[in-house]
């Protein structure tokens, strides 16, 4: 929207007001009136005013006492005056007006011409300061964001390659006084390698400029600096950001990038290790073990007769071992394999798997331990590896809880927002809480096998399986108390 040109005409006469509107007149302008002195002071404070035209002799306040009071007021001192009177022919009364602020007069009666090209110039003076004014302010203002700017911003000749102008960021960042950034080429600051590069964009002008550089600071340090640039006028407008920290950083990433990747490598040399020993342990440790509990029957069933009480019971110690050692190496293989098992998940039902859990624990390890359900709610996992995690828990709440005059095994859930939650308890034997962070790892008991049979590799089995789902695995329990053992299965389908 274009800005109207506003004239303030004060005069105690509306005729003579209405006689300059008629004559001023024109589109890009507005008038206001006044027809005495305080009227035209409330005016003049309370609009943006471009021209005044101001009558000498009017009644109460004359025209000098109102230009004199304009021109000492901070909001009115720069609208410019013209008197209007008929006492031009006094030198003396035409000095005292300019000595008030006027800028020029007009002689009535008004001669047209004269007073439509002296109020055009000076309103055209006054738009001229205004845009001024404003485009002051305005460079003012950028100069504060140059400044103020943690990037270095100036325009570079490329022809000399010196900075004609650099904002304050260039001190901040390098050290270096603006009169030191101006009195030499600005790759003398920075890594010779970047010279020729340089040298090549400043002869073979681009429109844009981008590149990375290292530059040295007054002190010597090492710094990274990110050139942008664009061509204008034969001169780079140039912006140099700061990156040294970003760079450092990469550097980091970049070393434990490469770090992680030589892990790697040992990993997967270790897991063919593992399984190399998984081979040998399938292989090579069963043999022997079967040796072992063959010979052992054959004494048993051939030279039974022959043998006394205590050389049946010694024979007897070896079978039972050699069992022993046959179902530690079958759970430790179960437990090596299971790192290289994937996951398949379905939806499960959770109650009907347990269903059949309890009646293959039932029909293999005899007991008379109470079982109690709470609501066991659906969830989604892999149905062999989340039958293998009850059947584990479920056994061992069986078999702690067996020395108790009434075993008691309650298995549930819960929901939070994130995950299932499922238990087990039991009013079994339990266990010291100083001891819980042994539970899981892998041989690691807490009671006599004299107690209690097992090889130690159940609960471990339970937790590399939820893990591997994505899940947690923690007890609780008090000596001679009982346990309780959770694990819980985050919602969705997340996968280890």
């Amino acid at each position: 929207m274009i800005r109207k040109e506003t004239i303030l005409i004060i005069d105690d006469k509306p005729a003579n007001i209405y006689a300059l509107e008629s004559l001023l007149e024109k589109e890009d302008r507005s008038f206001l009136q006044a027809t005495s002195g305080k009227d035209g002071l409330k005016m003049a404070l309370n609009n943006d005013v471009d021209l005044i035209i101001l009558d000498v002799q009017m009644p109460d306040m004359d025209g000098f006492e109102v230009a004199q009071i304009l021109k000492s007021n901070k909001r009115t001192k720069d609208i410019p005056i013209i008197f209007a009177t008929a006492e031009m022919s006094d030198r003396q009364f035409m000095m005292k007006g300019f000595e008030e602020g006027a800028v020029d007069y007009l002689a009535k009666p008004l001669d047209p011409e004269v007073t439509k090209a002296k109020v055009s110039v000076l309103l055209k003076i006054q738009t001229q300061k205004r845009e001024l004014i404003e485009k002051n302010a305005s460079l003012e203002k950028a100069a504060l964001l140059i400044n103020n700017s943690p990037d270095i911003i100036g325009i570079i000749d490329p022809n000399t390659l010196f900075f004609e102008e650099v904002n304050q960021a260039f001190s901040k960042t390098l050290g270096y006084s603006l009169e030191e950034a101006k009195s030499t080429p600005f790759t003398t600051f920075l890594d010779p390698t970047v010279k020729p590069l340089i040298h090549d964009l400043s002869q073979n002008p681009q429109r844009s400029l981008l590149f990375e550089t290292r530059a040295y600071t007054k002190g010597n340090e090492e710094k990274w600096l990110q050139w942008n640039g664009i061509i204008k006028d034969d001169k780079w407008f140039i912006n140099a950001r700061d990156i040294t920290q970003h760079k450092t950083v990469a550097g980091q990433i970049k070393q434990l990038n490469d770090e992680l990747q030589r892990n790697l490598v040992q990993l997967e040399v270790t897991n063919k290790e593992l399984e190399s020993f998984s081979y040998s342990v399938s292989h090579d440790l069963r043999a022997p073990v079967r040796s072992l509990n063959g010979y052992s029957k054959i004494l048993q069933e051939d030279y039974n007769d022959k043998l006394d009480d205590e050389g049946r019971r010694l024979l007897q110690i070896i079978q039972n071992n050699a069992d022993k050692m046959g179902q530690l190496i079958d759970d430790l293989l179960s437990f090596s394999k299971l790192g290289k098992k994937e996951i398949v998940k379905t939806e499960i039902n959770t109650e009907k798997m347990i269903d059949s859990i309890l009646t293959d624990i039932t029909n293999t390890i005899p007991h008379n331990a109470s079982i109690v359900r709470t609501q066991l709610v659906n969830t989604r996992a892999d149905h062999a590896l989340l039958t293998q995690v009850w059947i584990n828990l479920l056994s061992n709440a069986i078999k702690y809880s067996s020395k108790k005059a009434s075993p008691r095994v309650e298995l549930g859930s819960y929901q939070t927002d994130d995950e299932t939650i499922f238990y087990v308890r039991d009013n079994g034997a339990g266990f010291s809480m100083d001891y819980a962070h042994k539970l899981f790892g892998v041989f690691q008991r807490l009671h006599k096998a004299s107690d209690f049979e097992g090889t130690g590799v159940g609960l471990a089995i339970v937790q590399r399986i939820i893990v591997k789902h994505g899940g947690r695995v923690w007890a609780e329990g008090k000596e001679g108390e009982g346990a309780t053992f959770y694990f819980a299965l985050p919602h969705g389908t997340y996968v280890h």
